[in-house]
């Protein structure tokens, strides 16, 4: 029988989550939401429950430097115990590659079970950054390895893994725009997602919102997508399970924060712009509390 998920149908316990998107969507926002309700044992975008009993976890950067995302993590405002998360990068790694023109480096990898020890979650972002030689992200092999060792340092320390990663660029249709992959979007090998144990895919709608859409999930489960609203302000997110309310959610979101930079009649005209509801219906949003008809 399988061990219990971490989050159930996003986290396994043992394997991976991989989560594939391009620069700048909000992977490394997902990992932090991730890591802080593990952490604090609240419910993940208000709505999914996780596995309790984690005090610990490992956030592993291959290419920022580690302000970037303690000044992310401040800004969000996510709730963990004090000093539950680390967070080590470049600066304070820099011999970090785990495979290095096919060979695995045995130092780097010991050095990060040292870390991983006592951790209930680990972090890696982006996957590409841990290997090192010439063409490796298309070598199958080589890939493969790198996923598989990222993977085993954690799960050996009794740890879920999460590793982020980008997208490939889009394919060219017949008339030359280009065609979004329906599957394999990951950039690089194709051993990458074939090796995981759960793939999403994130990326953000023409409606605004941020979807994480299910690729796999240990190979059995129904196709599922998690539908995302970002607080502009905070840049966290909350699940949408009524569109009606998610829209209504979006349009106060965007007043409250815009009301911070003008006055509350330029907001109220601004949010309408952004989201395209009426002025009646403004009215009634902004005197009606959320969860109020």
């Amino acid at each position: 029988m399988a061990p219990p998920e971490v989050i159930p149908g996003l986290l396994p316990t043992t394997g991976q989550l991989l989560i594939a998107g391009e620069t700048d969507v909000g992977k490394s926002l997902v990992a932090l939401e991730i890591a802080s309700a593990l952490l604090s044992h609240a419910p993940l975008w208000g709505a999914l429950t996780v596995s309790p009993g984690a005090r610990k976890a490992l956030y592993v950067l291959g290419e920022h430097h580690t302000s970037i995302l303690q000044g992310l993590w401040a800004k969000t405002g996510l709730p963990a115990p004090p000093k539950s998360l680390w967070v080590v990068g470049p600066h304070e790694f820099p011999d970090h590659h785990l495979v290095t023109r096919g060979i695995p480096q045995v130092l780097v990898s010991a050095q990060l079970r040292e870390w991983a020890q006592g951790c209930q979650l680990v972090i890696y972002d982006p996957l590409a950054s841990f290997c090192r030689g010439e063409n490796i992200e298309n070598d199958n092999a080589q890939m493969r390895l790198l996923l598989d060792t990222m993977t085993g340092i954690a799960n050996d320390a009794g740890a879920a893994c999460i590793v982020l990663t980008h997208a490939g660029k889009p394919r060219r249709g017949e008339d030359g725009q280009p065609a979004p992959r329906e599957e394999y979007r990951v950039r690089g090998a194709s051993a990458i997602e074939d090796a995981a144990s759960a793939v999403f895919y994130m990326e953000k709608g023409v409606d605004g919102f941020y979807r994480l859409q299910r690729r796999k999930y240990k190979g059995t489960q129904e196709p599922k997508t998690y539908t995302l609203i970002r607080d502009p302000a905070t840049l966290r997110h909350t699940l949408v399970t009524n569109l009606h309310d998610a829209k209504r959610l979006d349009f106060l979101q965007r007043y409250a924060y815009l009301r911070t930079l003008m006055t509350p009649t330029d907001a109220l005209r601004t949010a309408m712009e952004a989201t395209g509801v009426p002025r009646s219906t403004a009215d009634r949003w902004v005197a009606s509390p959320i969860g109020r008809p």
